[in-house]
């Protein structure tokens, strides 16, 4: 995202993610490698007690994009409540799973769903407990 966001001025997107608080989350880059404004490098090894910390003392929400990794690590350790899915008419022919391989069956309520002019559904779910 950094890459393109030289030429994306005054596009509100862009100037909000330069603006709001960004977690990268990674065991091979290093402080200096993040050329984003507003951006902090969070070993993978510690990126669960790190959502859990701010969980913790009442952190606004975090939203996840580009790996399906910290993902599976969250929704593994009960770390994710509303979570926002894309589904696209794509079909890849492989790629990673999202979903942890624990077995472990995790209910969700549909809160809403809107269809882009592309096709993309984007799911907004709650975690419930039936």
């Amino acid at each position: 995202m950094a890459a393109a966001r030289p030429g994306r001025a005054g596009d509100p997107f862009a100037d909000r993610m330069d603006a709001i608080g960004k977690y990268v989350v990674s065991d091979t880059l290093e402080a200096a490698d993040l050329t984003r404004a507003n951006t902090t490098l969070v070993p993978g090894t510690g990126a669960v007690d790190r959502a859990r910390r701010r969980r913790a003392t009442g952190g606004r929400d975090l939203l996840v994009t580009g790996s399906p990794t910290p993902v599976r690590s969250l929704l593994a350790e009960d770390l994710v409540d509303e979570p926002r899915l894309m589904v696209m008419p794509v079909l890849p022919g492989g790629g990673k799973t999202l979903f942890p391989a624990d077995g472990v069956r995790r209910m969700l309520d549909l809160v809403s769903t809107e269809v882009g002019r592309t096709g993309v559904h984007v799911t907004t779910h709650r975690r419930t407990d039936t």
